[in-house]
C-alpha cells in the first residue's frame, strides 16, 4: 500500500506533459519517522507505514491478493514480461512487495517504485533489476512521457482525494508507451454487513470524507478511466468473497488484515473519537464482532481496473 502525502504538497493546476522534474535519490535515515499524515482540523491518515507491524501486513496483504487472483495482474502484459526489455512503474511501492515478486521471476525487465517515503522500501538488499525513488505523485510524475509498458497501482484509494483521481490517472497514461497497460487495484467497501460492522465502515467513510477522501467513487474507476485521453476501453477484474468464518481460510485472512488496519493505535484515536466512545469500547467492540460474522456474510470486493493506451 502506498503512502504519499497529499497534505505537504500542491497538485499543480496545469501540469505540463513534456516530463517532469528529475527523480530524487532518497536521503538515509537512521531512524523512520511515524508517517501520520495531518491537515490542518482535519482527522489524521491512518495507514501508517511506522513499525515492523504495519509494513509486515503491507507484505502479507500482497500475497493475500495474489492469492485471490492467483496471479501479480489481470493486464495481458505476462507476455512482453517474459521476452523481457520492457519497464514497469509501480507507483506508492510501499516496501516494494509488489515488484521484489516480479523481478525475481522477470530478470531481464527494468522495475520502478515511487514513494514519498524513503524509509520503507529496500535500498541496499535488492534485486539488480529494480530501482526506488522518493517522489510525490500529486505532484506529477518525475518521467518524460511514453516511458513505462506497464504502470501499477495498487490500494491508494485511502490517500487519493475525489478531486485529485483525474489527475492522478491522467499521470498514468501520460507516462505509459502506446499500446501498454496501466493497472489499478482496489478493495470496494462491502456490503451485507451486520450492525458492528456497517458502524465501523460508515465510521471509517466519514473519516474519509473529512480528509476529501470519498471512498465510494472506488466501484467508478472504470469510468474515470474511461473519461480520459488515449483510452478507449477499459477491462474489471473482480473477485468477492466473504469475510470472516463463513468465507473460509480467506475470510478469515481478510478479516485479520482489517482488524490489523482499524486496531492500530492512530485508526483506534481517530475511530473513537468520531464515535464518541473511549478507546477500551472500540477495542472490547470486536469481541462481539467475531460473533456477528458466524451469522452473518458480509461479501468485500476486490478489483483490478486496467487498460491498454491507444496508438494515437
Amino acid at each position: 500500500m502506498g503512502n504519499f502525502k497529499s497534505t505537504l504538497k500542491k497538485i499543480p493546476s496545469n501540469p505540463s506533459k513534456k516530463g517532469r522534474s528529475k527523480l530524487k535519490e532518497p536521503e538515509p535515515e537512521l531512524e523512520p519517522e511515524p508517517q501520520i499524515l495531518v491537515e490542518e482540523n482535519k482527522p489524521k491518515y491512518y495507514l501508517s507505514n511506522r513499525g515492523d507491524e504495519n509494513l509486515d501486513r503491507q507484505h502479507f496483504n500482497h500475497f493475500f491478493r495474489k492469492h485471490i487472483f492467483g496471479n501479480n495482474f489481470s493486464a495481458p502484459i505476462g507476455r512482453r514480461l517474459a521476452q523481457g526489455e520492457c519497464k514497469v512503474l509501480d507507483v506508492g511501492c510501499g516496501p516494494g512487495t509488489w515488484l521484489l515478486d516480479l523481478a525475481h521471476k522477470y530478470k531481464n525487465v527494468k522495475f520502478v517504485g515511487i514513494d514519498i517515503e524513503p524509509t520503507v522500501y529496500p535500498n541496499e538488499i535488492k534485486p539488480g533489476n529494480i530501482n526506488f525513488y522518493q517522489a510525490d505523485i500529486f505532484d506529477g510524475l518525475p518521467f518524460p512521457d511514453n516511458e513505462f509498458d506497464f504502470v501499477h497501482q495498487e490500494i491508494m484509494a485511502l490517500i487519493i482525494k475525489a478531486d485529485q483521481w483525474n489527475f492522478v490517472i491522467s499521470e498514468l497514461i501520460r507516462v505509459t508507451k502506446p499500446g501498454g497497460f496501466i493497472e489499478l487495484v482496489e478493495y470496494i467497501a462491502p456490503d451485507d454487513n451486520g450492525p458492528i460492522l456497517s458502524k465501523i465502515y460508515q465510521t471509517h467513510y466519514d473519516l474519509c470524507l473529512k480528509r476529501g477522501v470519498d471512498t465510494s467513487l472506488i466501484p467508478h474507476l472504470d469510468n474515470m478511466m474511461m473519461s480520459q485521453n488515449y483510452i478507449s476501453q477499459v477491462n474489471k477484474d473482480e473477485k468477492t468473497f466473504i469475510i470472516g468464518p463463513n468465507g473460509g481460510k480467506v475470510g478469515i485472512t481478510i478479516l485479520e488484515i482489517i482488524i490489523s488496519f482499524i486496531m492500530s493505535d492512530i485508526a483506534t484515536e481517530d475511530i473513537s473519537f468520531q464515535q464518541g466512545i473511549d478507546k477500551e469500547e472500540h477495542k472490547n467492540r470486536f469481541k462481539n464482532l467475531d460473533e456477528e460474522l458466524k451469522g452473518t456474510s458480509p461479501k468485500l470486493k476486490l478489483c483490478r481496473f486496467w487498460a491498454q493506451k491507444n496508438d494515437n
